[in-house]
């Protein structure tokens, strides 16, 4: 019974196949949120820091982000975007959340345990021809060692270097565009330009670039949910970051998630990143509630701001920050 309330919860299309299929949501329930899609393609902001001043440092900056950033088409239970990497750039998005598992000498991208049918060489194309045609812009990726290692004969520092020594599909383009570590620091934007910033999320001798949660970084990442109406709890906590990043020393990095999920009891009640993110009736979405936040408190810092199924108007509002 709670398996049939989460798939009854949950749109049909999602649930048989893990994408949204537009064209078939019926128009009643479209108004609860869940089954409408993001539109996050008819947002344009492909050169939004070209109108920044190069001495101003990513930490200071509202960034537009996506969790999970590849997770589009994926099962019900993984998926968290919509639409794909070069939609999200091209709509202002400039935190990515890059997931990999370490699986015989090369780097998968997975949800967890799924698979979601792309590599990191896909990732390292998408991203470098974006900055080619956009060399105002800068990336910050959270790049994250994911699920279970195996089958492997060198570390996942090794397949790393690999990737931007001797791929020939990505070795011209990181040593092009990947940002060179100093130390534990956030570059400013004239160093970044045109370049990805890589935070690290896995270990290794040498620096990549900064290492995920530690000093000169402030996160919210409460995930795992009990029930949906665990959302009020989850938006409090968001709310909180929000009001600290705003108030916070210029020199440290946020990051709030606005993304969360069930715990392996909730997730057959319905409580999935769909619904967390775009609400269910009775229960209003994070996406409507920080949409609704952020209007209403229209200036300060908010840091990166990583969200599933992030809206047009979410990712306007965050790049608009950047200038008031």
């Amino acid at each position: 019974m709670v398996l049939l309330t989460a798939l009854l919860l949950i749109p049909a299309p999602l649930a048989a196949a893990g994408s949204l299929d537009t064209g078939s949501a019926p128009e009643q329930l479209g108004a609860t949120g869940s089954l409408a899609p993001s539109g996050l393609e008819r947002a344009e902001n492909p050169d939004w820091m070209g109108g920044l001043p190069d001495d101003i440092g990513l930490s200071e900056l509202s960034l537009p982000g996506t969790h999970d950033t590849m997770a589009a088409r994926a099962s019900v239970f993984a998926e968290t975007q919509d639409v794909d990497l070069p939609i999200q750039l091209r709509a202002g998005v400039r935190a990515l959340d890059i997931r990999t598992r370490h699986f015989r000498d090369v780097f998968p991208i997975h949800h967890g345990i799924e698979y979601l049918d792309t590599n990191f060489t896909d990732v390292v194309v998408q991203l470098t021809d974006f900055l080619r045609d956009h060399p105002t812009e800068a990336v910050v990726m959270r790049l994250k060692e994911e699920y279970t290692a195996a089958e492997n004969t060198r570390s996942y520092e090794d397949t790393l270097d690999w990737y931007i020594h001797d791929n020939p599909e990505t070795g011209a383009r990181l040593r092009e565009h990947l940002w060179h570590a100093d130390g534990n620091r956030f570059p400013t934007l004239g160093e970044a330009r045109g370049k990805i910033v890589v935070i690290q999320g896995f270990d290794s001798e040498k620096p990549f670039g900064p290492r995920w949660a530690t000093a000169g970084m402030d996160i919210q990442d409460t995930y795992e949910l009990a029930e949906l109406r665990d959302v009020d709890r989850k938006w409090d906590l968001v709310r909180a970051q929000f009001d600290r990043a705003a108030a916070g020393d210029p020199q440290t990095f946020f990051v709030n998630h606005l993304s969360a999920t069930g715990n392996p009891v909730a997730l057959v009640t319905g409580t999935v990143p769909v619904t967390v993110a775009r609400g269910v009736p009775g229960t209003t979405g994070i996406l409507t509630r920080a949409e609704d936040h952020l209007t209403a408190n229209p200036t300060g810092r908010t840091g990166a701001v990583m969200a599933d199924y992030p809206t047009p108007e979410l990712v306007d509002e965050l790049v608009a920050r950047n200038f008031r």
